[in-house]
């Protein structure tokens, strides 16, 4: 009960993060995810097998898979409009029920456009997911404002719709010709990270626990340990893959690992330095800079917030090590 509780009042805290610039870092810009505009372009990946690719990054993308029964759909967006938008491009391939929705992470820009799937439609997130989702509706919409920049027209009809079902480290979907694995590796960006596995495509949605190609890591929970961790068991436990479709930004693959792994280490080691020295949180972020090789590329379309993240991850790893 203790571990629920502190789950709840931590994802409550990274919200209202978005939403008070003066407890944000000096060039973290929150990820700007009003939808308006945007559009999921549909792009095959086997007969069976759909990205859904946003034409906006960082705004979500999503996907679905079409077995012989039906349809599981990855992600279901920030509202009713963008969900309606991954329904219809489901409907354009096949009329199949979709049977389950799988939501990688609890954040409101993958949850939110829970409540417009087919009431048939049985959702699954990882245990801490369904833990994140559990706070008042109003408050969720309140306190993340700030990725819409106050938009709250983005949310007005959303209405809150939890998980049916979850599972703990792993889960197998048969979807009649086509299997479809769900994964928790560990913690990253959040407690409950879910990785989506189509082994026969090698492919894999992973939600925000990577950001793409060219990104960094987004360190919410703060701890650089675990998330390497995590990222070292997924790498090896699904040593085939291939292609990967983030949550947000560009298609990547496996390469993306060793860029990662690579950058926490190098940030772990840096902050417990300056730690060691006793600099100031200021000190830190003015003397721990990004390093030439994880420089963002100018290709990314919202470059504001992938420059930002360092100076975010900085400050997380800080003051993590300030209060142990």
């Amino acid at each position: 009960m203790r571990h629920k509780l502190y789950l709840i009042i931590f994802m409550t805290f990274i919200s209202l993060n978005y939403s008070h610039a003066q407890s944000l870092p000096p060039g973290f810009v929150p990820p700007a995810l009003n939808p308006k505009g945007a559009t999921l372009k549909i792009e095959p990946l086997s007969e069976n097998v759909y990205a859904l690719m946003s034409s906006k990054p960082p705004v979500d993308n999503a996907g679905f898979i079409v077995g012989e029964e039906g349809v599981l759909v990855i992600d279901a967006h920030i509202n009713g409009m963008m969900a309606q938008q991954i329904i219809d491009a489901v409907r354009s391939v096949t009329n199949k029920p979709i049977l389950y929705l799988v939501n990688t992470n609890g954040h409101a820009d993958h949850t939110f456009g829970n409540y417009a799937f087919p009431k048939e439609t049985k959702i699954i997130t990882q245990k801490f997911t369904k833990i994140m989702m559990s706070p008042d509706m109003d408050e969720r919409k309140s306190s993340n404002l700030g990725m819409i920049a106050g938009d709250r027209s983005v949310y007005k009809e959303v209405r809150k719709r939890m998980p049916d079902l979850t599972f703990n480290n792993y889960m197998e979907i048969d979807l009649g010709d086509i299997t479809v694995e769900l994964h928790h590796f560990g913690g990253g960006n959040t407690f409950g990270d879910t990785v989506v596995y189509v082994p026969s495509l090698k492919t894999a949605w992973t939600g925000n626990l990577i950001l793409g190609e060219g990104s960094l890591p987004f360190l919410l929970i703060g701890n650089a340990k675990q998330y390497i961790e995590t990222l070292n068991s997924f790498q090896k436990s699904l040593v085939d893959l291939e292609m990967i479709i983030p949550g947000h930004g560009l298609k990547t693959t496996s390469d993306i690992f060793d860029r990662y792994i690579d950058y926490l280490e190098t940030l772990e080691r840096a902050v417990t330095d300056a730690h060691n020295n006793n600099l100031t949180l200021e000190q830190s972020l003015n003397n721990i800079s990004l390093e030439e090789r994880f420089t963002i590329p100018v290709n990314l379309s919202s470059t504001n917030f992938y420059k930002g993240l360092h100076p975010f991850n900085v400050q997380k790893i800080y003051l993590e090590k300030k209060t142990n």
